[in-house]
């Protein structure tokens, strides 16, 4: 099971999820032990797709059952079972309700925190928590259920590493108002990281959310649900990262930037202050703007409109 896209659930068969959810199940039966994303699905996994955009995750994943709606066509090579039902996204947020367990507050230092570790007064710790050896956890910081940092970090004040992603089902039908996707994941911050005062990082809704080592990040960055920071990447203040966008190793964004998700940054691209990322950037690229482009592109357009002003 790979802990980067999968999630412990309470063992239950396709069929028993069929009947509770409304669904019809097509393909074999099989006991379903964790929910995982598309990329890294296994035999026993679940997981669920509602973007087309995936089709292609779809047809190489081997996880045993994927939720899906009543017309998406199976795609060619997928050899498990579909769950059909009319709203997969909900479906997926009733799976994984099945999932949540409750973690306590702790009271006293934890086990999993080293000795060496220093804690401030005021940081907030739950019992299952991991620190390594000589992080520094200042004033203000809360580590949520499952977090895990890494040796020789740096967390400043008020940082909150773990709180739930920012995931909802939209209201259809006769539902009123919006469902929250449950978060069964965790966070692992690696090794000789720093994160700047108020930045957040979310916990995966399955799997982990990962700021790789050596990453450097200023005050007040958001960090979405399942992004993947590699080694050595370095954020400006108030960067906002969206769901499941990868930056590989070495990226270097500027502040105040916006980057959506699903989306690849490559290894040693550079991001320039306030641009808007809305597509996939190549390795060792450099852009700017909003919708950020290539950075000459943007410098010839800045040029020809500061001539046409005169």
């Amino acid at each position: 099971m790979d802990p980067l896209g999968a999630s412990p659930l309470p063992p239950r068969t396709a069929s028993l999820w069929a009947a509770e959810l409304g669904g019809v199940l097509e393909g074999p039966d099989a006991e379903l032990r964790f929910a995982c994303t598309l990329e890294s699905g296994a035999p026993g996994g679940v997981s669920f797709i509602a973007n087309p955009s995936y089709r292609r995750a779809w047809a190489a994943t081997a996880a045993s059952v994927v939720l899906a709606a009543h017309d998406s066509p199976r795609p060619k090579g997928y050899q498990g079972a579909i769950l059909r039902v009319a709203n997969p996204y909900a479906a997926w947020a009733q799976v994984l309700g099945s999932g949540c367990r409750e973690v306590a507050w702790s009271t006293k230092r934890p086990s999993g925190v080293d000795p060496s570790a220093v804690l401030h007064p005021g940081v907030q710790l739950a019992e299952d928590v991991i620190v390594g050896p000589r992080s520094q956890l200042s004033p203000g910081v809360v580590l949520y259920p499952g977090t895990v940092v890494g040796a020789d970090c740096i967390l400043h004040a008020h940082v909150v590493v773990g709180a739930d992603g920012f995931g909802f089902v939209p209201p259809q039908g006769g539902q009123p108002g919006w469902i929250k996707i449950p978060h069964l994941g965790r966070v692992r911050i690696g090794n000789g990281v720093e994160l700047g005062a108020g930045t957040c990082v979310d916990r995966a809704v399955v799997g982990e959310t990962l700021v790789g080592d050596g990453c450097k990040i200023d005050n007040l960055c958001q960090i979405g649900h399942n992004v993947r920071l590699g080694m050595h990447c370095v954020l400006a203040g108030q960067v906002g990262i969206a769901g499941s966008t990868v930056l590989e190793d070495y990226v270097v964004v500027g502040g105040q930037v916006g980057i959506a998700g699903h989306l690849r940054i490559g290894r040693g691209a550079r991001i320039g202050a306030q641009s808007g990322v809305g597509k996939s950037v190549p390795a060792g690229a450099e852009v700017l703007g909003s919708p950020a482009v290539e950075a000459r592109e943007f410098r010839r357009f800045f040029a020809a409109q500061k001539s046409a002003r005169g």
